[in-house]
């Protein structure tokens, strides 16, 4: 068959498709087992035609993907729609980006992807275990049968955030290798002689923003790294991923997996101006001070 009537034969199928998914399904079944391959199947599975068809669907899911992050959402009546990206976040402040990313502009650096997506952005929905804990103290008299439980404190829930990252091309390898190295800076503090010509000794590991969920989830919420597990698998490829450090003239070469599984455990850090000064627990209640980051 040539390629002219497979792309005839391609468009007819479809259009048939299209008219086969307004019947019932019990009239489809009956349909799809008299005439094999009507409306999209293909019977020779190397046929050109069925090759086309998996081609078109892999980049409607692809694009599906891309635009399920934004979503358009009105505040209120007559409001311009506005995008909300929920999918889980963590980036640095904005006021300490460059101490993080550099201030170098070049692609090939290490935390560039990072820096073009604007923090690590998790490719999958993550597996988060949220919990909160009030802390009592107990008192016992000689003989009583019930303690009295008084309040001490309430502490924020930490944040176990688990997921699968995936690299399917070049581009998305050089994005695992900056999330591994990104997981490496920001549990750091700096130290040494270095620290102190730049005058940053003593400075500790930095806070970060966490974002997902959207508005009413965790909105802007300040943590640190208390510690992150990154497992290499042995039963995937492993990809060649160029870099250049600004200043070198040489290229170094790392090989990223294909797939790892990465838990980053976040401990929510408030200064103390901020939980005394923004903290209130009515418009916690109400939602009013969704943007304070308090969760």
């Amino acid at each position: 068959m040539s390629k002219f009537f497979k792309s005839v034969n391609s468009k007819i199928n479809n259009k048939i498709g299209k008219e086969m998914g307004k019947l019932d399904p019990r009239l489809q079944s009956i349909v799809g087992a008299f005439f094999p391959g009507l409306g999209g199947g293909i019977e020779n599975y190397k046929d050109n035609a069925f090759m086309d068809l998996l081609a078109n669907r892999s980049a409607t899911l692809q694009q599906q993907v891309a635009n399920s992050g934004l979503i358009s959402v009105k505040d209120q009546a007559g409001a311009k729609p506005r995008n909300v990206d929920w999918r889980a976040r963590l980036r640095p402040k904005n006021a300490g980006k460059d101490s993080i990313y550099g201030t170098e502009n070049d692609p090939n650096s290490l935390l560039a992807p990072l820096k073009k997506r604007g923090g690590l952005i998790w490719q999958e929905t993550p597996l988060i275990f949220l919990a909160g804990l009030n802390e009592y103290n107990e008192h016992l008299a000689h003989g009583m049968n019930y303690p009295v439980v008084t309040y001490n404190y309430s502490r924020p829930p930490m944040l176990p955030v688990t997921a699968d990252f995936f690299a399917n091309d070049i581009y998305e390898a050089q994005y695992l290798l900056a999330i591994i190295h990104f997981c490496r800076s920001v549990t750091k503090s700096y130290f040494g002689e270095s620290a102190i010509e730049n005058g940053r000794y003593g400075t500790p590991p930095p806070v970060l923003i966490f974002e997902y969920m959207g508005d009413h989830g965790f909105n802007k919420v300040p943590v640190v790294v208390r510690d992150y597990n990154l497992q290499l698998p042995n039963d995937v490829d492993y990809i060649p991923v160029k870099s250049k450090i600004p200043g070198e003239t040489g290229e170094q070469t790392t090989y990223v997996p294909v797939r790892f599984n990465l838990q980053i455990n976040l401990t929510p850090a408030y200064t103390p101006k901020k939980v005394r000064k923004e903290f209130d627990l009515d418009a916690l209640r109400s939602g009013k001070n969704y943007k304070k980051g308090f969760i």
